[in-house]
């Protein structure tokens, strides 16, 4: 029973996500389609620390070259579940906004194998975000298009997954593991009854 339990704990102990150590933290928020455009509001964090606050907010801002007012979204990185918060800070309105994870560093040789939605939305009317990643990088944009009106921010929050995995092996979910665990438990008891 006790080399279960220790297998259990093992598995358990390997469920954590890849710890993001680091990475360069970029959004850009404009007006392409509707007005004079000398360049998107940037706001730019490179090499920063993951894991204390947002690792992108208002003393990160790099440019502003159309003199747009809003269109802030802070960052936030949990490292320890790899949860990516954006945080609109005003309700004004644009056409397209990115937000860009560069250059990120893991703790041991894991890689990004996928990034999906998990709650909120960052625009009043809606704008579906679109989602890409490579094996270090992510990018969130929310892009009205052509010929359409601008969106609002919302002044709320919207997160999103980060998956990964080291080497050729998948981080486990932590439901399988349960499962996994639960079923090595019956058959230790199944097989206590029995002899």
């Amino acid at each position: 029973m006790n080399k279960v339990l220790c297998l259990v704990a093992l598995l358990f102990a390997g469920v954590a996500n890849a710890t993001i150590i680091s990475g360069d933290f970029r959004t850009e928020s404009d007006l392409p389609y509707c007005c004079f455009d000398a360049g998107p509001l940037v706001y730019e964090n490179l090499n920063a620390s993951v894991g204390a606050g947002n690792e992108l907010d208002s003393t990160d801002l790099l440019s502003n070259d159309s003199g747009w007012f809003g269109g802030s979204v802070f960052i936030d990185l949990d490292p320890t579940t790899n949860i990516v918060t954006l945080s609109s800070q005003d309700n004004l309105d644009f056409e397209v906004f990115t937000a860009f994870i560069s250059n990120i560093v893991f703790d041991a040789g894991e890689s990004i194998t996928g990034l999906s939605w998990i709650s909120g939305n960052l625009t009043d009317i809606a704008v579906p975000e679109a989602l890409s990643f490579t094996a270090n990088s992510i990018e969130i944009s929310y892009d009205v298009g052509s010929g359409n009106d601008f969106f609002y921010f919302t002044g709320t929050q919207a997160q999103f997954q980060i998956e990964t995995q080291s080497g050729s092996v998948a981080v486990p979910a932590p439901a399988s593991v349960l499962l996994l665990s639960l079923g090595l438990l019956a058959l230790v008891g199944r097989k206590r009854y029995h002899a």
